[in-house]
């Protein structure tokens, strides 16, 4: 694919999603995991609440006495907050995410037309849920080791070097996204495709080292729309002693909705690839 082609081909991707932009039962599978996640935050917030108090605090127990400590009196909610909710949020991810995935690639299987889309019904689409599940928490999994791993083998290298260590926070992101995108393609593959856990995990491989920047600039568009609010977020200490602690519940509320609009125009260009890869 030449660089011409390769960008005008991103741009016409995108393009036909925001044309869906209102289709509004696409966006049913996604709002309805933004409101779990946004019900989620809530009950965080309200950790120190006589109900949700001894639900809560043996998940917030295993991230770490610290945060354990500092979540239980204000405004250290607010400042350990983002790290708490994270951990949560990936839980439900488990869960809910790759299903959300999963139901969003159907239904814009259907609105494009494909003839794959027009045999794959509710049903399909919910008896892939463990699979969905499973691909989505390997993908997701990988993700996470690597941010783990990566600033672990580096600390002595980056530690009393802040220009070192933005340029690797940057860098940090980069790989993240990379990573990201050589699976971009797996979770939609089981529905796209209808292939199973290790075919659609070959198919996601397969389309990736056969575009490999195209995909990558597939994955790092939307990413960018996410760089606000998740840099703020990772700021939570200054954003509570500068300005106000509830700012942090807002910016994390905001993530939310970035969120949910940059799935929603992911999976589409992604789902309307694979069709044009696929026929």
């Amino acid at each position: 694919m030449g660089f011409i082609s390769a960008v005008n081909r991103l741009i016409s991707i995108y393009v036909e999603s925001l044309r869906a932009v209102f289709r509004f039962k696409i966006w049913l599978p996604f709002f309805l995991l933004a409101v779990m996640q946004f019900l989620l935050l809530l009950l965080f917030r309200a950790y120190v609440h006589p109900v949700v108090y001894p639900i809560l605090s043996p998940f917030v127990d295993l991230t770490g006495d610290n945060a354990a400590a500092m979540f239980a009196r204000y405004p250290g909610l607010y400042i350990a907050l983002p790290y708490v909710y994270q951990w949560g949020k990936l839980i439900l991810g488990v869960l809910f995410e790759g299903l959300a995935v999963g139901f969003t690639a159907m239904l814009f299987l259907r609105h494009f037309g494909s003839r794959k889309g027009e045999r794959i019904d509710t049903r399909f689409t919910f008896s892939r849920w463990p699979q969905l599940a499973i691909v989505w928490t390997i993908v997701t999994g990988l993700i996470l080791a690597v941010n783990m791993w990566l600033p672990e083998l580096f600390r002595d290298f980056l530690t009393g070097s802040p220009r070192r260590l933005m340029a690797f926070e940057i860098i940090m992101r980069l790989i993240a996204v990379a990573v990201y995108a050589v699976f971009i393609y797996a979770v939609p593959a089981i529905i796209v495709y209808r292939d199973n856990l290790l075919t659609a995990l070959k198919s996601s491989f397969t389309l990736f080292f056969r575009y490999p920047v195209f995909t990558f600039f597939v994955a790092l568009i939307p990413y960018l729309f996410t760089v606000p609010t998740s840099y703020l977020s990772s700021q939570s200490a200054m954003i509570a002693t500068k300005f106000t602690p509830e700012l942090v519940f807002y910016i994390l509320t905001a993530g939310i909705l970035v969120d949910m609009l940059v799935n929603f125009f992911l999976i589409g260009a992604v789902v309307n690839f694979m069709i044009e890869e696929g026929d």
